[in-house]
């Protein structure tokens, strides 16, 4: 019965390390499960962020000013489309919009100024993913309150902060580590963005895509935010029901290489405005409303005040204006008009956002591409009859061409329109012009200010570069097979123990059976109170002194692992067993030493040795 028991007790450590070597639960597991539960909460956030936004909307817009946009895609028209009846409030309500947002973000979460995108950005790079627990709720209000009086900025900053703030919460109420909480702000943002604009795959890849400058991709967050992204998209469609963006003609797609030079032409005009509006965002945040002598509090006031003056002449740059952007994919639009409102437009978002508006950049983006698009597509039709492609066309490939230059994402801009316009057939010129612009608009120029250049400069990888060096190597490289453990038998008494331990210079002891198989060990610390009670005498065995959970490594595990059993363990030493029989010791490893190894080699990587 004995032998039964010990081979069952060292069955089931060997069968759970071969699932540890096939399945990354441990890691992985409960990140994903917990950002489907951030999902969840990213979606309800979504549709109640939507609900009363549209409410007020309705009433700010609607039945003070009198102003009525198009509809967009599938959404369902509640009024008829009409232009603003009464001017002094296309005046004056922005500039109250703009009060009740300073008050609420200066008052509670100065952070929330701005478009939040960046703030989750800067989250995961600087802050270990950790996120104000207020935040969320102040920048959400504030977002409400800034675009349904008519402020010119988007949804997705506000929503990704909510889906953001969320996996903050539950991280810090979990305990769980810095990297998993930056896992989580990732899948609350994605869950937030793919529910809004209906483009769940376009969410989950704006999450791993913003972050950097270059065309850098958060990798280890693509599964997390899918995941997010698929159920917070759930969650929000069972509430509204499925439907589209925009819809899109059938007849308007791709026809063939003979197009190509128009769009390559179209991604330059892109990116040169895409600079303009990059440097009249921050130029005017920075040399204008930052030094504006008056309160923060008042300045997104200033800020809704001339942005009224604007919508004097346009109204159509108020909110996010997807109903206009429907109109030019309709073709019901001149060019005139679309030249005006890119101008018009840029600066309707910089006076909103930069003055310390709360909204995102997404959805003007869109506009300022979709109306840029529509502009040079009549053009090229007027000039090139017959040749050109259809102005219409250019309006969607100038929606994510523009988007992908000014925020650095491309992939991200390519699969969101393609979803929220449900049409794949203008992927080519996407790709074409999203890529171009992107290359061709210096990385220093990004609406997300908080990016970093790649990987290497992210606080967050700082010691990925230490893992790498670390996974390349094992331990049969480093320890040393003739430095043999003092092992101690399970049946030796306290007394016989001490004198061992006693005439040993080791720190740690495994502990081993009649076999010499491993079962158990302990440390100098684990035995220090045997020091004290020296009246214990033979009735304490080294079984008892001995912790039963003991972390092994074998010759060929590397060195980033034995670290990290190390760290978690909170021990000095670990031991080497048999690769074939993984109850015997070979040898004892020192954490010093895997660090000893790791300087070595970094000193020959330097010095251009491999």
């Amino acid at each position: 019965m004995r032998i039964l028991n010990n081979r069952l007790q060292g069955f089931f450590p060997a069968f759970g390390h071969k699932l540890r070597t096939v399945f990354d639960l441990e890691s992985s597991g409960r990140v994903i499960v917990f950002s489907a539960l951030v999902g969840v909460v990213a979606g309800l956030g979504a549709a109640a962020f939507l609900y009363f936004l549209v409410l007020l909307q309705g009433y700010a817009l609607g039945h003070i000013e009198g102003y009525y946009p198009p509809a967009a895609g599938t959404e369902p028209i509640s009024h008829v489309a009409q232009m603003p009846t009464n001017w002094l409030a296309v005046l004056l309500v922005p500039v109250f919009g703009g009060i009740v947002c300073g008050c609420i973000v200066y008052c509670f979460a100065p952070e929330a100024e701005g478009h939040g995108t960046d703030a989750m950005v800067k989250a995961f790079h600087s802050l270990g993913g950790r996120i104000r627990a207020r935040v969320p709720l102040v920048k959400t209000l504030a977002s409400i309150v800034t675009i349904g009086t008519g402020g010119s900025a988007g949804r997705e900053g506000p929503i990704a902060q909510i889906g953001a703030g969320f996996g903050s919460f539950l991280s810090d109420r979990l305990k769980l580590s810095d990297w998993e909480r930056r896992m989580l702000i990732l899948s609350g943002a994605a869950g937030g963005v793919g529910a809004i604009f209906r483009a769940p795959l376009g969410g989950a890849l704006f999450a791993v895509e913003v972050l950097y400058a270059s065309t850098a991709v958060e990798f280890s967050a693509i599964v997390p935010c899918v995941v997010a992204s698929v159920v917070a998209y759930s969650v929000f469609s069972s509430i509204y029901g499925p439907g589209l963006a925009f819809i899109v003609p059938e007849t308007l797609s791709f026809e063939g290489p003979s197009e190509l030079p128009f769009y390559l032409v179209f991604a330059i005009i892109c990116a040169v405005s895409g600079f303009l509006y990059i440097w009249c965002f921050y130029g005017l945040r920075d040399h204008f409303f930052r030094r504006l002598p008056v309160p923060n509090h008042i300045k997104p006031a200033i800020g809704g005040l001339l942005l009224g003056l604007v919508a004097l002449w346009f109204p159509q740059v108020m909110a996010g204006g997807y109903g206009w952007i429907q109109e030019a994919i309709n073709g019901n639009m001149t060019l005139k008009l679309m030249a005006m409102l890119v101008v018009a437009k840029i600066l309707a978002t910089s006076f909103t956002i930069s003055s310390g508006g709360s909204g995102g950049v997404f959805a003007p983006s869109l506009f300022i591409g979709a109306m840029l698009g529509g502009a040079f597509g009549l053009l090229c039709n007027t000039m090139f009859p017959g040749v050109a492609p259809p102005a219409e066309a250019f309006v969607l490939v100038g929606m994510g061409g523009f988007f992908a230059g000014v925020a650095k994402v491309p992939l991200t801009a390519l699969i969101m329109v393609s979803e929220m316009s449900g049409s794949y057939d203008l992927l080519v010129p996407l790709m074409l012009v999203s890529v171009i612009n992107v290359a061709v608009l210096s990385s220093r120029w990004s609406l997300y200010e908080e990016q970093v250049p790649s990987l290497i400069d992210s606080p967050a990888h700082l010691g990925d570069y230490v893992v790498d060096v670390l996974e390349g190597m094992v331990v049969r490289e480093i320890y040393n097979p003739s430095r043999l453990p003092t092992l101690i038998h399970e049946d030796i008494p306290l007394q016989r123990v001490l004198r061992m331990v006693a005439h040993s210079k080791e720190s740690y002891f495994p502990v081993v059976d009649e076999n010499e198989d491993l079962v158990g060990i302990f440390s100098l610390h684990d035995i220090r109170s045997a020091f004290v009670n020296k009246d214990a005498g033979n009735l304490i065995l080294a079984s008892d002194l001995a912790s039963s959970s003991v972390v092994t490594v074998t010759p060929e595990d590397n060195l980033h692992t034995t670290l990290r059993l190390c760290t978690q363990k909170n021990i000095t030493e670990i031991p080497v067993v048999d690769v074939e029989n993984p109850k015997h010791v070979i040898c004892m490893l020192s954490r010093q030493e895997v660090l000893t190894a790791y300087d070595e080699r970094m000193s020959a990587l330097r010095n251009g040795q491999s």
